[in-house]
């Protein structure tokens, strides 16, 4: 007799084994471990392609001349220098023959910054998961300049051609009657982070 009930009893207590303990531990703890472990492989392949681009890149910037690194580190510096920036705005409006006053400095993050103030759209890094930061900030000066028409057009060509990467983002003239007028502008400069 208990022959014919052993293999009902052995199924049930199979059953109920499978429920109550491997099926649990199958799908709760098991299973947020091999999540965990699969979010760490993807992190592993990740590192592996920056490392992989990281030696492209040093590879192609080592092919580039030396003077125009120099040049490219003037144009898009890794840090910005509040005094030499205005040391430098003086000297251009000096060579202008225009006077600048009243400099205001104000910092503003770029697409994707906190600030979105300076957003400059299209400006972000990319691949690697990098997408959510930008690798720019920029700096706003606000600034009062003095001078006749021709002089400030000269310091604008200036800043043109400058090669620092400036942007000219506001500009209003006070009117004169002795044609010497006084321009306020909002000039922006950038720079790696």
């Amino acid at each position: 007799m208990i022959s014919r009930f052993f293999p009902a009893v052995a199924l049930i207590v199979a059953i109920g084994l499978f429920f109550g303990y491997i099926n649990p531990t199958r799908t709760g703890s098991i299973a947020s471990t091999q999540a965990q472990i699969d979010s760490y492989d993807s992190a592993l392949a990740a590192a592996d392609r920056f490392e992989e681009k990281e030696d492209e890149l040093i590879r192609a910037e080592a092919n580039i001349p030396q003077e125009k690194l120099e040049r490219l580190r003037t144009f898009l510096p890794d840090g910005v220098n509040n005094v030499q920036i205005i040391l430098d705005l003086n000297s251009l409006a000096a060579r202008s023959q225009i006077t600048l006053s009243d400099f205001d400095i104000a910092s503003s993050e770029t697409e994707g910054g906190s600030a979105g103030a300076g957003a400059e759209p299209g400006i972000a890094a990319t691949g690697l998961g990098l997408a959510s930061e930008t690798a720019i900030d920029s700096l706003e000066i606000s600034v009062s300049a003095t001078g006749t028409y021709e002089a400030f057009r000269t310091f604008l060509e200036g800043i043109e051609r400058s090669l620092r990467l400036l942007d000219v983002v506001a500009v209003s003239v006070t009117d004169s009657q002795t044609g010497v007028y006084k321009y306020d502008m909002t000039i922006r400069l950038y720079w790696l982070r």
